[in-house]
């Protein structure tokens, strides 16, 4: 078992840094056994108006998974709408919002929120669902939530701006959370592969920059779900469900026509969300690998890079040898505090295979090429006389 010292990743602002899971109604009895612990906020989906105008996250109580989240610290949101809405819900949506129903609707979100000591509203309305009245409604529902206190925020595609999102809209939310996934799926049978490969799901960052949202008001989605090409039709799965086959799925990210985000994966987009903006947002944390198979936990991977803290080897630590960038696309440096005190370097991969070896050549700086490297997390040794000082770096 290798030991090391997770250095810390400069974030925006690292004390801000949420990690936001998405819980489905029907995964509300796995609440038991979900970490809470690791995450900052919790999104209950969907809570939708029925045909006669009510409210309710599918019929179910929230209550008890409220109460436990906020008991391990989390805020919790109503995340309304979903990817996809039964017609007779899409269509009280379009009676609810016309300008004659909005107050009410809205006042009626606002009671269910207060009612059910929900800390804020997501709005996750998604493609033919969003209508003229969105903006409307958004900058309507921002002006009754903000005097009491409550967050509002929005799940948007990984690089698409749906049109009838006005500026002002875009601004009102507190923040946004990028659906950096499905990128093809059960809609596309004849496009098999990745879902959300890192290159693309990363490129949503610089795309609703570009659009006119902060960093700092940008989450960085990831899925705990993949595809199965391989089905006619193609299925999804549960991270849980691929692991549970055979735990090495979780250091991969595809078999045969099978899809998914493994552990490097995963580490590789939070040690970029650290670095660029101001979250991890997780569909859906129910998905994760649980109870026997929790050691492979995608949200228990995600915790390691969040709160990057020294794991014993502190001791052997005494040089502090600082490595950056981190996380590292093409080379990766290291800085000695005394040159020449660093003799060799290895590079371990997460399963501890030696794939990286190299003398040190004296000097203050060492530079190592590590664009050969498939992304994911490492481990890095650096070797002096006063012994081995270990760090985990991402490479993207």
């Amino acid at each position: 078992m290798l030991l090391f010292l997770l250095l810390i990743i400069q974030p925006l602002a690292a004390q801000d840094f949420k990690v936001i899971g998405y819980l489905p109604s029907g995964r509300f009895d796995l609440m038991d056994v979900i970490d809470f612990d690791r995450l900052t906020h919790v999104n209950l989906a969907f809570v939708n108006p029925d045909p006669q105008g009510i409210l309710s996250c599918n019929g179910a109580d929230i209550d008890p998974v409220v109460a436990l989240a906020h008991q391990h610290g989390c805020q919790v949101f109503m995340s309304m709408g979903g990817g996809y809405l039964p017609p007779e819900i899409n269509a009280s949506w379009n009676q609810q919002t016309l300008p004659g129903n909005r107050a009410a609707f809205i006042a009626q979100i606002v009671q269910y929120a207060q009612v059910h000591d929900l800390d804020g509203v997501d709005v996750d309305l998604e493609w033919e669902y969003v209508q003229d009245w969105y903006s409307p409604f958004v900058l309507e529902l921002k002006a009754a939530l903000s005097p009491l206190g409550i967050s509002m925020t929005a799940a948007l595609p990984a690089s698409y701006r749906y049109p009838q999102i006005s500026a002002e809209a875009l601004a009102a939310y507190d923040w946004i959370n990028i659906m950096a996934y499905d990128l093809t799926g059960p809609w596309a049978p004849a496009n098999p592969g990745p879902h959300a490969p890192l290159d693309w799901s990363l490129a949503g960052i610089p795309y609703w920059i570009g659009q006119g949202a902060s960093a700092e008001k940008l989450t960085l989605g990831v899925p705990f779900y993949g595809y199965d090409f391989g089905l006619s039709p193609v299925g999804a799965f549960t991270f849980a469900e691929i692991v549970a086959e055979d735990p090495t799925n979780a250091w991969i990210d595809a078999s045969g026509l099978r899809f998914w985000n493994g552990i490097p994966t995963i580490q590789a987009k939070t040690a970029a969300a650290l670095e660029q903006v101001a979250g991890i947002m997780i569909w859906e944390i129910g998905g994760d690998a649980l109870l026997e198979d929790a050691d492979f936990s995608l949200l228990k991977a995600i915790d390691e890079l969040v709160n990057a803290q020294s794991t014993g080897a502190s001791e052997n630590a005494s040089l502090p040898v600082s490595i950056y960038p981190n996380p590292v696309r093409d080379r990766l440096f290291l800085r000695a505090p005394v040159p020449g005190c660093v003799g060799r370097v290895t590079i371990a991969d997460v399963h501890g295979r030696v794939v990286l070896q190299q003398k040190s050549p004296g000097g203050e700086v060492l530079e190592l090429d590590v664009a050969h490297l498939p992304p994911g997390a490492y481990f890095l040794g650096i070797y002096t006389e006063k012994g081995p000082q270990w760090a985990k770096f991402v490479r993207i």
